[in-house]
């Protein structure tokens, strides 16, 4: 009897420990995944602005250059863009809104992605150029502010998993 009981305090343990570190994961996650964004996005703007390719080549060239995650991004919307006859830039980037949630990117960081599809192509390069400046700078504050959040809050969902699991194992004894 002394071994079942145990053995559920261990698995209790264990189970709402791994979720405090998994809850706590997706702030790192998030740092992470700004970061690769933003260098996908400085990557995409050199293949524009600096070497003129035509976005379908700037995007598969983008691709080509970041993490797997942020890739298949770029290769969502190359595609739709590719498949979308109709030419409009910013309904490719809208088919990739749904991955971009996967990645724990929150509202604010998905509209501040989704804009740059509303000015690609609009207006001459010194524009775009200014345009993806300005984007940048803001992607650079909300990596900021993600910093922040894991730093606050990530030690604290690991720390309430645990708690939490030796809390219910003092109740069940």
């Amino acid at each position: 009897m002394f071994f079942i009981k145990a053995s559920l305090f261990i698995l209790i343990f264990i189970t709402s420990t791994s979720l405090g570190f998994l809850y706590g994961k997706k702030y790192s996650k998030r740092v992470e995944n700004l970061i690769a964004l933003q260098q996908g996005i400085r990557i995409l703007q050199s293949e524009i602005i600096i070497f003129s390719n035509p976005l379908p080549e700037a995007l598969k060239n983008t691709s080509n250059k970041v993490n797997k995650q942020i890739a298949k991004i770029f290769l969502i919307i190359r595609d739709s863009l590719l498949k979308n006859h109709s030419g409009d830039i910013y309904y490719s980037f809208l088919v990739s809104e749904i991955y971009l949630k996967d990645l724990f990117f929150r509202k604010e960081d998905i509209d501040l992605f989704l804009s740059l599809g509303k000015m690609i192509g609009k207006t001459n390069r010194l524009d775009q150029e200014k345009q993806f400046n300005y984007l940048l700078v803001e992607l650079e504050t909300l990596i900021t502010e993600a910093k922040e959040d894991r730093k606050k809050n990530e030690k604290m969902y690991r720390s309430l998993g645990l708690l939490l699991g030796l809390g219910i194992i003092i109740i069940l004894i």
